[in-house]
């Protein structure tokens, strides 16, 4: 976590928060695959999201600990269930947890963390557990209109945006709105930290889409070209399929293999176009910004944008 120390602190109380009510069943079976995922480390972005918005209020509430620990949960319980959807074998460096415990204690694993995440949404208290619940049923959404459109190169570029706008930026966009409702910061700055939560987001998930074909595996903890195979054709392999034909025509016809097709999509400049296609919703989330006070707070959140972007701008160049 890049910061300020006061912010490296808040996460890591969050992150013990986290651990606490994840790990809390005494059957070993509850609580070892519910700890699976947060053990094998993360970027913990939602809480940083949620305790760096509440400096626009009173910040240093527990209600704002709760929530943030609140929508970590909600999105490891996310993880889990996309795992097992996706059929995939590693996440953040180590088996996924359908592939050490199977598919029956994954999904339950992470119906586990739903309702944990859930209940200190309660306990938070206040607009919380409303902010969560709509978040979650816009993020159940998002996986469910992406698992419709698999197998086809043809789906707008527009299309695959909204989906993510669901599936992914609606956490980030809720991380937002809790860390200000908790800390009843003033409505104006509320919308704008939503503004910006909402397209660091969308930025957020085109670069991890980017990562999937030029990410270093060592560093992402996944095996490349996984949305390929599974049929997940996103913003890089869409763009370059409006650009060459014959990458429509190969994908239609059941290619799936990464060596094959990344040299196609980077010919096309379809990796060009998804980074400037990210750095426009980056642009906009600093756009945001621009309507807060300049404070150490806020430097953060510019950091987070350049964190987000230099993950894959030197592998797309």
């Amino acid at each position: 976590m890049i910061g300020p120390s006061w912010l490296i602190d808040d996460v890591l109380r969050v992150e013990d928060l986290i651990r606490s009510v994840a790990g809390s069943s005494l059957h070993p079976l509850v609580a070892e695959p519910a700890l699976h995922l947060i053990k094998a480390g993360g970027k913990r972005l939602r809480p940083a999201l949620v305790l760096l918005s509440s400096r626009a209020g009173e910040a240093g509430r527990r209600e704002t600990d709760l929530a943030a620990a609140a929508v970590e949960m909600v999105h490891l319980a996310t993880l889990y269930h996309d795992d097992v959807i996706d059929e995939t074998e590693t996440r953040r460096g180590v088996p996924t947890t359908h592939e050490k415990w199977g598919i029956e204690v994954a999904v339950l694993a992470g119906d586990y963390l739903f309702a944990c995440g859930c209940a200190l949404g309660a306990d938070a208290g206040g607009e919380v557990p409303g902010v969560l619940a709509r978040a979650i049923a816009r993020v159940c959404e998002g996986q469910i209109i992406e698992t419709a459109n698999l197998n086809d190169p043809r789906r707008p570029v527009g299309h695959y945006v909204d989906t993510i706008r669901a599936k992914t930026a609606e956490l980030f966009r809720a991380s937002c709105e809790l860390g200000a409702a908790t800390s009843d910061a003033a409505r104006h700055h509320r919308t704008t930290l939503v503004r910006y939560g909402e397209n660091l987001g969308l930025a957020f998930q085109i670069i991890d889409d980017l990562l999937d074909l030029v990410g270093d595996p060592e560093v992402t903890g996944k095996i490349p070209g996984t949305d390929l195979r599974e049929g997940v054709f996103t913003a890089p392999v869409l763009l370059a399929c409006e650009r060459d034909a014959s990458l429509v025509a190969k994908l239609e016809g059941g290619v799936r293999d990464l060596d094959e097709l990344l040299p196609a999509v980077r010919a096309s400049g379809g990796v060009e176009a998804a980074l400037e296609l990210a750095g426009g919703y980056a642009e906009q989330a600093r756009a945001a910004l621009d309507g807060l006070p300049e404070t150490e707070w806020t430097a953060a959140m510019r950091m987070m944008i350049d964190g987000v972007l230099a993950q894959v701008e030197e592998k797309a160049a």
